[in-house]
């Protein structure tokens, strides 16, 4: 993660501010009479983890709808950033790690192909790594990068994160000074599934806790065949 805070904020901070973008809202004010911009940041196997805890089936005896990323990326985008009024969908941004077919011929093929159709529909899409340890290389680095970019060129007022990983922290912090820096006040959000086989209920810190329950998951299924 990033681990020299200052440094990466004096970067944005006195590079030249970029024109055409979003007006901000007073010092300590909000916006008011217009729709905010927001972002969705999925973090994909965070998705995909915190769903199968939370509602697959014990024992897990056979596959289920929750026993690989089952989610519409493009619906779940939709529907968390309809949950509270006055905001539009600006951006979906989707990163995973995706194994090497040598690795892992199944999954390989599975996202490629995934990956593939979110692109052909617009998405933003980051393919990271997946080391010896089966561990993903790159996806947390990439997502906080991109949000602290994305805060200096006043793409957003509301960044909805889809994960809990709590290493997202630094960045999230640094995002809220560039914008304090800009006059602007942002939102954070975390989303994540909550259910009876949920490990943890805890939200990234300084973002509002978001819990996505299995209703509206449900609701959010992918069907077709990759």
């Amino acid at each position: 993660m990033l681990t020299n805070r200052c440094l990466w904020y004096n970067l944005f901070r006195l590079a030249p501010r970029p024109l055409g973008v979003a007006s901000a809202a007073p010092p300590g004010g909000c916006f008011i009479g217009e729709y905010l911009d927001a972002i969705v940041f999925i973090d994909g196997q965070n998705l995909y983890r915190s769903a199968k805890d939370a509602w697959r089936p014990q024992p897990a005896i056979g596959p289920s709808k929750y026993s690989w990323p089952s989610y519409d990326v493009e619906t779940l985008a939709t529907v968390l950033t309809s949950k509270t009024s006055g905001r539009t969908l600006s951006q979906i941004r989707f990163y995973t790690g995706v194994p090497r077919r040598d690795q892992n011929a199944q999954w390989h093929d599975f996202w490629k192909s995934k990956l593939g159709y979110l692109e052909s529909q617009g998405i933003k899409v980051y393919r990271g790594k997946i080391n010896v340890h089966q561990h993903e290389k790159g996806v947390d680095v990439k997502l906080s990068v991109d949000l602290i970019r994305l805060t200096y060129e006043k793409q957003y007022e509301v960044a909805i994160i889809v994960s809990q990983d709590r290493d997202f922290e630094p960045a999230i912090q640094l995002a809220n000074e560039i914008a304090r820096d800009q006059q602007r006040q942002l939102i954070f959000e975390s989303h994540f599934p909550v259910g009876p086989g949920s490990h943890s209920n805890r939200e990234i810190p300084n973002t509002r806790w978001m819990p996505i329950d299995k209703a509206t998951y449900d609701a959010c299924l992918d069907t077709q065949d990759y």
